[in-house]
């Protein structure tokens, strides 16, 4: 595939006796061990404090930082309570009991509530078989091999459960082997953008030539090594760095605010648009190498 937003970790939640460690095997199984699973998050931390009666602010800022990573996945086994029950009877456990075991289910229950809807969250609420493992893995593929503008629907799903619908500082890495396949021209036309794009555009050439030609305090013409080729501006689109490393390309973003509903998609698109330019500016594609991107978006919200 030429591009990827590839999945960092699936975390698999859930009580105890529901089905995490037939599921994680199962997924590992289904795709050879593709990806980083793993076995509890921050969620786990979150509904035992919240049992234990302990604070619970680190908790929810670090699985904050898990979910609103879209390159992340979040899954809650929660099988009917009978389920719980006939597994817990069979195999026993050395820290739990019926009355503790109810309690943490229901407080999942509540987790599940809470954050079901999430783009990045899915929630099995039945006894795990061949099929749904099938139907998940195809799930994840199609995520991580979607174009770079779609991340935009993730991000507006996310804005809409949250208060003022607004979310703070999602982010996620997205990776292109260099034909930047993805890129949809007729976008970089929208009528509201247009300018705006363009005007960017000239802004990190302008600065990129400028810095090869010397024109900085060091009076030095810089390389493809330079540190200095970056873009910043107080508008939408506030920062803009590009690095040339051992051929390949690292480029960042960073979006102070962005219509996630109504402009995300297009914002998205360009980026991906100027990241290709500079890309083959930098003659990175001769080289046949990779380009990663990584954009943060502060606030995302839908007026």
């Amino acid at each position: 595939m030429s591009h990827s937003t590839p999945i960092d970790y699936i975390f698999i939640e859930g009580p105890d006796c529901s089905g995490k460690t037939t599921l994680y095997e199962m997924i590992h199984k289904e795709t050879g061990y593709k990806w980083n699973i793993q076995d509890r998050s921050a969620l786990s931390m979150l509904i035992h404090a919240r049992y234990y009666g302990r604070d619970t602010f680190n908790h929810i800022e670090q699985l904050k930082r898990e979910l609103y990573n879209l390159n992340n996945q979040l899954i809650i086994c929660l099988p009917e309570w009978k389920v719980i029950i006939e597994r817990f009877q069979k195999r026993g456990d050395p820290i739990q009991n019926i009355t503790s075991l109810q309690k943490i289910y229901n407080l999942f229950q509540e987790a599940a509530d809470e954050f079901g809807n999430y783009p990045n969250v899915t929630v099995i609420g039945k006894v795990v078989d061949k099929q749904l493992v099938k139907d998940l893995v195809n799930q994840y593929y199609k995520l991580e091999n979607d174009s770079i503008s779609n991340l935009s629907n993730a991000a507006t799903q996310m804005a809409a459960l949250k208060s003022g619908n607004e979310v703070l500082g999602l982010n996620f890495v997205h990776y292109d082997t260099g034909d930047f396949s993805d890129i949809n021209k007729a976008m970089l036309n929208y009528h509201k953008e247009k300018e705006y794009y363009q005007k960017i555009e000239n802004a990190v050439f302008d600065k990129i030539k400028a810095e090869m030609r010397g024109e900085n305090e060091y009076e030095r013409c810089e390389g493809l090594d330079s540190r200095r080729y970056i873009y910043s501006d107080s508008s939408c689109i506030s920062l803009a760095h590009f690095l040339v490393r051992d051929g390949h390309m690292d480029a960042k973003f960073f979006l102070r605010s962005s219509n996630v509903k109504e402009t995300l998609s297009y914002d998205l698109n360009f980026i991906k648009h100027l990241t290709a330019e500079v890309f083959r500016y930098f003659k990175c594609d001769r080289q046949g190498d990779y380009c990663k991107i990584e954009v943060k978006i502060n606030s995302g919200h839908i007026i």
